[in-house]
């Protein structure tokens, strides 16, 4: 057969995929909201397929099973919605606008009182000399931080607005998740059509394992989270009981602790500032001091032990790991690329798409000598 009759007869049998890529790819801007919920759509099918399966290995239906789970979400949404959906929401709103311009003034001054008391005389005026010669380049990363957080909420509004309506959006969320809970098989079915017969059974393999991987990897890393930010809001919590200071936003400090665990030696850092800019913005009763500026930063440390020794080697099993300099230049180009939304996905695309090269990999390798095994 000549190269242009394979060309074509790849072209042919792959219509089904290649024609949908290319409106997407020319439709881009309209196609991307969608693309994006059919991401979170997938992550939900992730989460919530163990949990089908414990149920249908009961009644034996799946549907039954997808449909006991669904509604069960939707209690749980239900009840969430009423309570802590619009308590985040408040405090994003109420942060956006407390952080502002003229809090950058009275975090600086704050910052000076407490080194003023800890530092000697020659230090604190070295302090001072360096704050006036940055202080141009302080107010510049400030306004860029504020800026982040503002696109961060932006993206976020056009996640949840994605067809002009949240309901909406839910909805079609809602339908896509319930498409992958039940139809998850055909899916790789339809793919493994376009697969040469004679590599049908490796590639199958190679699905398998690779997505049993990349979901073990995924739900690691949402509990892992998780259990960051219930730690991280409880630590605060307890601190601000014991010491009567306040922390406001403890909530919304835990989730972004929880959110940023994902980017690994940087993470930690990303909870820990934001409850210390906070607490010196915020009129406190108790006089600040520098004590509880290090009690916040043992809170985060506490968390991290607890993360690192305890829960992740439990949830995660054994984990990706990158070197620290690579991590640092994915972080880079994420945020250039996409603020702190790009910040948290580039690691998080990164990690997948190592795993699912490298798992492909040692099965082709395995799968030349011999028969293929199910191991």
């Amino acid at each position: 057969m000549s190269s242009t009759n394979k060309t074509s007869s790849f072209i042919i049998h792959n219509l089904w995929w290649l024609i949908p890529l290319s409106v997407v790819l020319f439709f881009w801007q309209h196609a991307f909201p969608i693309l994006l919920m059919l991401v979170f759509a997938y992550l939900g099918r992730v989460i919530l397929n163990p949990m089908v399966k414990l149920i249908d290995g009961w009644i034996y239906n799946r549907k039954w099973s997808v449909f006991i789970v669904i509604i069960m979400l939707i209690i749980l949404l239900a009840i969430l919605s009423g309570s802590v959906f619009p308590l985040i929401w408040d405090q994003i709103l109420s942060l956006q606008s407390v952080l502002s311009m003229e809090s950058l003034v009275k975090f600086q001054s704050k910052l000076t009182l407490i080194l003023e008391g800890i530092l000697p005389t020659f230090l604190f005026n070295a302090y001072n000399d360096f704050m006036v010669n940055v202080d141009v380049s302080m107010s510049d990363m400030w306004e860029a931080g504020l800026s982040q957080l503002s696109t961060f909420i932006g993206s976020a509004g056009t996640v949840a607005f994605a067809l002009g309506s949240a309901i909406l959006s839910f909805l079609i969320l809602l339908v896509f998740m319930i498409f992958f809970l039940l139809d998850g098989e055909k899916f790789t079915h339809s793919f493994m059509q376009a697969v040469p017969e004679e590599k049908n059974e490796l590639i199958k393999r190679m699905l398998n394992k690779t997505s049993q991987q990349i979901h073990a990897y995924i739900r690691g890393q949402l509990l892992a989270g998780t259990s960051v930010a219930i730690t991280s809001i409880i630590g605060l919590y307890v601190l601000q009981w014991i010491t009567g200071i306040q922390i406001p936003y403890t909530i919304l400090i835990g989730i972004v602790a929880g959110l940023f665990n994902l980017i690994p030696f940087i993470g930690p850092v990303m909870g820990m500032i934001p409850a210390i800019v906070i607490y010196l913005v915020t009129d406190q009763v108790v006089p600040i001091h520098i004590l509880y500026v290090f009690l916040i930063m043992v809170v985060f440390a506490i968390v991290q032990l607890i993360d690192n020794l305890i829960m992740s080697p439990y949830i995660m099993g054994s984990s990706v790991g990158f070197h620290p300099m690579l991590v640092i230049m994915l972080v880079l180009l994420g945020a250039s690329i996409g603020g702190i939304l790009g910040m948290l996905g580039i690691i998080f695309s990164f990690s997948l798409m190592y795993m699912t090269t490298t798992h492909i990999y040692m099965i082709l390798k395995k799968g030349r000598p011999g028969p293929l095994s199910n191991s």
